[in-house]
């Protein structure tokens, strides 16, 4: 895995909206560049969104270097796509899981879902652990720039608080990573916090694929781990989807049980050391993903 480098701007502070992505995948599949004096025309938003698109598109995985990636071809293909209208609630707790993994960037997106300690929080909170990815030695961005990006992706899962009495304009088209329902606002309009524990529209195969990736991420391959590891470690699949003990338990063992991955997973118990074993390698985690929609499309 190659070294990761810290992103604290892109979006343009916008928080992405229902059909960016599947407009973004469309307008590079067919040739276009975000850079086109014509993007503007064909994706039909302003030059700010145009570049907010693309950082979206990007960090989701749908595109990399200007070109469509293999995975943004098996999800949002018009013909053979897997969800191409992002209809399925499962393909946004992926898309998720894409965003705040990226192994190409740290955002503050990773700094709250991984660096984090409580379940309550506020912005501030985010901040301070989001500068924790800045190297020692360098240049941390200002303030301001870092606040941005912390309140771009805080409203990407929660929206503008409730309780604010006035709103911006803006503020009326939804990020559709506020369905996941993970992140809540607090009454005090200061605090926010994680909705920890099952996720009834979150699939064990998406869990499963993101047990895999968190295995393989160092290049190892391992194929077992703790559970406390897969609860609490940066990039585990329990810190990403604000899963327990027993959600986490809960879905290797129906994962262990389903006739399809009953020899790719497993779960053991001994001496009150409880261990997690996956055998579903990186290039192969995307038929955990295929088995699951093909299951939805039966």
């Amino acid at each position: 895995m190659k070294k990761q480098r810290t992103k604290f701007s892109g979006h343009q502070t916008f928080s992405f909206r229902y059909g960016w992505l599947e407009k973004g995948y469309a307008f590079v599949r067919d040739g276009n560049r975000f850079s086109d004096e014509t993007a503007i025309v064909k994706l039909g938003v302003g030059k700010n969104m145009v570049e907010s698109i693309k950082y979206w598109c990007e960090m989701t995985g749908i595109i990399e270097n200007g070109a469509v990636t293999p995975f943004g071809d098996r999800l949002l293909d018009d013909n053979e796509g897997w969800d191409p209208f992002l209809e399925d609630q499962a393909s946004w707790w992926m898309l998720h899981w894409n965003l705040i993994t990226n192994e190409a960037f740290k955002t503050s997106g990773a700094a709250l879902f991984f660096n984090l300690r409580n379940t309550e929080f506020s912005k501030k909170d985010v901040a301070t652990a989001a500068l924790q990815f800045v190297e020692t030695g360098k240049k941390a961005p200002s303030d301001s720039i870092i606040m941005r990006d912390v309140d771009c992706y805080i409203r990407a899962y929660c929206g503008t608080q409730r309780f604010e009495k006035k709103k911006a304009k803006d503020e009326s088209f939804e990020c559709p990573l506020q369905e996941l329902n993970i992140i809540q606002p607090m009454s005090d309009n200061e605090l926010y916090r994680f909705t920890i524990g099952r996720k009834t529209t979150l699939p064990p195969e998406i869990i499963g694929y993101a047990m895999s990736k968190f295995l393989s991420r160092d290049g190892t391959n391992k194929h077992s781990t703790t559970v406390q590891n897969a609860l609490y470690q940066e990039n585990s699949p329990g810190q990403a989807f604000m899963l327990d003990e027993n959600a986490l338990v809960e879905v290797i063992q129906e994962l262990c049980e389903n006739k399809a991955w009953s020899k790719q997973f497993g779960f053991t118990e001994s001496a009150g050391n409880a261990q997690i074993y996956c055998y579903v390698g990186s290039n192969d985690a995307e038929d955990l993903l295929e088995s699951y929609y093909r299951r939805g499309n039966a």
